[in-house]
């Protein structure tokens, strides 16, 4: 995934999702009658809004702090959290985005897409604890992998409860993500607008 660098001086433990979204102001209003601020450009270290082990909506900030070392944990591999000792103490939560970036490496390019759902929030499984949350991630669908090789656990709607509760019988996520190159802008955390999601031409690089 793209270098994020030092956010706020800390070293963040980079695997993939670096940045999402979450714009839908009236939609989030509607469902969840919270009113939010739209970010195009949502980063670790932001506080962010995922739905708890109870099934509220809380705020939280997005990292946790590695006890081995002065890092920041943004993500949780589904391979491994329930022998890494980092996640151990930790509960399920679920993040709420309306898509996310990923970056194509090729050679010493990288190249940003934006991934997402038509018309539907598009919710990835998490983990968190008193202070932050993190993004549990999994190998890449197929036709994903060509930009990443490492995607979110996808979560539909309806399975956000059985991912709450350990159950892994329903969690089967078949709908389409979509996909699309966009500006280099969004390397800039510090940039915040609709235009990140634009698609732009590909280039062959």
């Amino acid at each position: 995934m793209v270098e994020l660098g030092n956010l706020r001086k800390d070293r963040i433990i980079k695997i993939m999702c670096g940045r999402y979204v979450l714009y839908s102001k009236e939609k989030f209003r509607n469902k969840y009658n919270i009113n939010i601020s739209p970010n195009y450009n949502i980063s670790p270290n932001q506080e962010v809004f995922v739905i708890d082990q109870n099934m509220n909506i809380t705020r939280l900030k997005w990292g946790i702090r590695a006890e081995w070392k002065n890092s920041l944990i943004i993500n949780a591999r589904s391979e491994t959290i329930e022998v890494k000792k980092s996640f151990a103490n930790l509960n399920r939560c679920v993040f709420i985005s309306d898509g996310y970036y990923e970056w194509k490496r090729s050679g010493k390019f990288k190249t940003p897409y934006y991934h997402y759902v038509q018309n539907r929030f598009l919710y990835f499984a998490g983990l968190y604890n008193n202070i932050g949350c993190v993004v549990v991630t999994m190998d890449s669908f197929q036709y994903l992998s060509k930009v990443h090789r490492r995607q979110p656990l996808f979560l539909k709607e309806n399975q956000i409860d059985s991912w709450i509760k350990k159950d892994k019988s329903n969690i089967i996520f078949d709908e389409i993500v979509n996909f699309h190159q966009v500006s280099t802008e969004v390397n800039k955390t510090w940039c915040n607008s609709n235009d990140l999601i634009i698609e732009v031409e590909e280039k062959v690089q």
